[in-house]
């Protein structure tokens, strides 16, 4: 395993010659491995520091404080110096509403990342990237996902990457070194240990040389990978013009191109979870113009063959049960001014600004003035289909980050009136109407 182990350093073209380095050391069998080769090198590859940063993930109560101490050990043993930090996963995972696998990796990375150093190592091994590949394919990959786990990305190398598990544990056995198993990956309650436990014996069981068959599938692909991305760079740089991206450039490139040209600007513009709907959306304006929201607070609009990428500042919630007169109404997203009006004050105006009226004796009790909320439904004037707002926004290319900022007027029943649609088909006025509603916008956002 060591020769594997430094080939790949070489491979890499990382050179530690005079660097300070860092390892994840969990204490599992692939981390105690690689600080143990690398340690045993450190000489040979002109290390200047080497340190190991253990992560408490606030997970496993009694086992995690096992891990902690284990690791403090070993590292005593192999004259390493070590750095531990104590993360709540479980409290921040409800807070931010991920998977404790999801939060446990995005603030180990978040520590990772604050750390100081020319190289952080990852013990990441061959397994590892077989079963991230089969899990991008189960949730549905782009060529990217396929590609799997990078051997290099910033500061982070994996130099057991090339190394399979058994020959892990072959060098764990001759060396005499101890580790601890983590228990969450002995249950097949994650979806990763589905895969582990169950499909890759598999596939090794139809090939028992699969590994080396697998690393030529990734050669194969990473090269058509490195492809597209240094030509999807390449456009993206030439549309870049300041605040926006000319969508000429690389609106007539090849689906895949463009796909890729998508992708890398939404990883550019800090979108998270980007997934294949997000770059359908942003294909589908890209061709007809319009917004829509990528998730994080995040919209793309394009106009005029522009592609622009903005922060939604969403607007608080609002609601205020009112009574129907004359009145004016402040809310955080504007000023409104509503008005009865009789038929006789009607006389001589044209039929346009009545039809957007509102029949008052339509109306039950409990109104309110508010803007939207998620799955609000509407039918629009001189329409019989009943849509979401969502959805009839879309429709009308209406930005993102304008939809929480437009009125709504609302009984106990339906939608009455929108600020963009005007009255609903239910509520207009009809030759029979006495008695009128009108909401004008004064001013404000």
């Amino acid at each position: 395993m060591t020769d594997k182990v430094l080939r790949t350093i070489e491979k890499l073209g990382v050179s530690l010659q005079g660097k300070t380095v860092c390892i994840g050391l969990s204490g599992g069998a692939d981390s105690v491995a690689l600080a143990f080769c690398i340690k045993q090198n450190a000489q040979h590859l002109g290390i200047k520091s080497f340190t190991a940063v253990h992560i408490h993930h606030g997970i496993r109560g009694v086992e995690a404080d096992r891990d902690c101490e284990f690791v403090k050990n070993f590292c005593d043993k192999i004259n390493t110096k070590l750095k531990t930090f104590y993360i709540d996963v479980p409290k921040e995972a409800v807070k931010s509403k991920e998977s404790i696998e999801e939060c446990a990796r995005r603030l180990r990375y978040e520590v990772f990342d604050s750390i100081e150093c020319d190289y952080f190592l990852t013990a990441h091994n061959l397994n590892d990237n077989i079963e991230t590949v089969l899990l991008n394919l189960v949730r549905g990959t782009s060529i990217s996902g396929l590609c799997g786990i990078p051997y290099v990305r910033g500061k982070y190398i994996r130099p057991l990457i090339e190394c399979t598990r058994d020959e892990i544990e072959k060098y764990i056995e001759n060396n005499n070194l101890n580790f601890v198993t983590d228990s969450t990956n002995l249950s097949d309650d994650y979806s990763r240990n589905k895969i582990r436990h169950n499909v890759v014996p598999l596939l090794f069981e139809m090939n028992p040389s699969f590994d080396k068959a697998f690393l030529k599938f990734g050669d194969s692909v990473k090269s058509t990978q490195d492809f597209m991305y240094a030509s999807a760079i390449d456009l993206t740089e030439k549309a870049r013009k300041g605040e926006y991206f000319d969508c000429n450039v690389f609106k007539d490139a090849h689906p895949s191109l463009k796909n890729e040209i998508i992708h890398l600007i939404l990883k550019e513009k800090k979108s998270k979870n980007i997934n294949r709907e997000h770059i359908l959306s942003i294909n589908h304006i890209i061709d007809n113009g319009g917004s829509v929201d990528v998730g994080n607070n995040l919209s793309v609009t394009v106009e005029n063959n522009k592609l622009f990428f903005g922060k939604i500042e969403k607007t608080d919630f609002f609601e205020s049960k009112i009574k129907l007169e004359n009145q004016i109404i402040s809310a955080p997203f504007g000023i409104y001014e509503i008005k009865l009006l009789l038929k006789k004050d009607l006389q001589n105006l044209n039929k346009q600004y009545i039809d957007n009226l509102i029949d008052y004796d339509k109306i039950s009790n409990g109104v309110v003035f508010r803007n939207r909320i998620d799955g609000d439904r509407f039918t629009p004037k001189n329409r019989k289909v009943t849509k979401s707002l969502k959805k009839l926004f879309n429709e009308e290319k209406i930005p993102v980050s304008s939809r929480s900022q437009m009125a709504i007027l609302a009984d106990e029943n339906d939608i009455i009136w929108t600020e963009f649609f005007s009255v609903g088909d239910k509520y207009k006025a009809t030759a029979k109407t006495e008695k009128y509603v009108e909401i004008t916008k004064l001013g404000g956002i």
